[in-house]
């Protein structure tokens, strides 16, 4: 078909639809208050069900997110308290002394996990 056919197709569906609409909330706007209302309480349980059940199937990967995040937050929270103690510490230690205090480095909390890419694979030449 055409694409110019298609699109008067469309907008004449989209168009009586809106007549529907109209006549509907003018004739009888409780039953489509109602409807609406269903709709909306029917979509409402299927996501709750859907949370319910995706959640638990996410199982130990999603856990164990949430933990990493929550320490990586905690720690992140700690790491600024520590930093504004320090700052203040340091500028009451600078006013009476005139050396500047070396910060020790925090230890990273990520690990390196060890892969293959200096080994040679096991491979026949001909």
């Amino acid at each position: 078909m055409n694409r110019r056919v298609m699109n008067g197709i469309v907008l004449a569906i989209i168009l009586l639809g809106a007549i529907g609409l109209i006549t509907t909330l003018v004739t009888n706007p409780m039953w489509l208050l109602k409807q609406i209302a269903i709709y909306a309480a029917i979509a409402g349980v299927i996501y709750l069900i859907y949370r319910l059940f995706f959640k638990k199937k996410m199982g130990t990967e999603y856990s164990s997110y949430a933990k990493a995040a929550k320490r990586s937050k905690r720690r992140f929270n700690e790491r600024n308290n520590r930093v504004s103690t320090i700052r203040n510490i340091s500028q009451a230690k600078k006013a009476t002394k005139t050396s500047a205090i070396k910060k020790k480095k925090q230890p990273s909390h990520l690990t390196v996990i060890e892969g293959k890419k200096g080994k040679k694979k096991n491979r026949a030449f001909f």
